[in-house]
């Protein structure tokens, strides 16, 4: 039972991956697909591969509308992007990160602008609150979600949301401020006629 890579060797692991993202990463894949759970990959396997060949798809004939990647402050990578391969430079160019490894697929039954109604009110809730774009700017941004999940915002609601969304990822002072805005990001990129 002696891991492969004291075996074999640093090398020998960095051999797996791309140029720029050596060895492999263990994602946790959940949300619907028919097969949820841990799954470790070289560095570069597309998201296709990922998603419906080891996660199986989506359940019930659904079909993948997205994925979104990199825990809570991930983006959503639409279904017409599963060949990217998964690595630290192919999922920063569709605003999305690798961050702590989640993968959650979202199938075409779900409203992106809940999805990223959840995720802010994550974010919200764990913000140190040290900082005033993170502790404010989040708090205001899960309302304006709000307020477009329920067909209450106008269009004035929604150029105030992606201004808050530029102010929170450049001026806040951590990780989390900074890439909060993602999942909203991404679906106002991607899916903005849902908004």
């Amino acid at each position: 039972n002696i891991p492969q890579i004291i075996l074999k060797g640093a090398d020998w692991y960095a051999s797996m991956g791309t140029e720029r993202s050596k060895g492999t990463k263990t994602f946790a894949v959940g949300g619907n697909v028919m097969k949820p759970g841990l799954i470790e990959v070289p560095m570069g396997t597309p998201l296709r591969t990922i998603v419906e060949e080891m996660g199986g798809g989506a359940p019930d004939g659904g079909k993948i509308k997205a994925v979104q990647t990199g825990g809570p402050s991930g983006g959503c990578i639409p279904s017409q992007h599963l060949d990217t391969p998964v690595d630290y430079e192919s999922l920063g160019k569709l605003g999305s990160i690798m961050g702590s490894g989640g993968m959650i697929v979202i199938d075409d039954s779900t409203k992106m602008v809940e999805i990223a109604r959840f995720f802010m009110e994550f974010c919200m809730d764990e913000s140190c609150g040290k900082c005033i774009p993170c502790r404010a700017g989040t708090v205001q941004m899960h309302n304006l979600l709000d307020k477009i999940a329920n067909r209450k915002a106008t269009q004035r609601d929604l150029a105030k949301l992606e201004e808050l969304c530029d102010m929170v990822k450049n001026t806040s002072l951590c990780g989390l401020g900074q890439t909060a805005p993602n999942p909203t990001m991404s679906t106002l990129r991607f899916f903005r006629n849902e908004y």
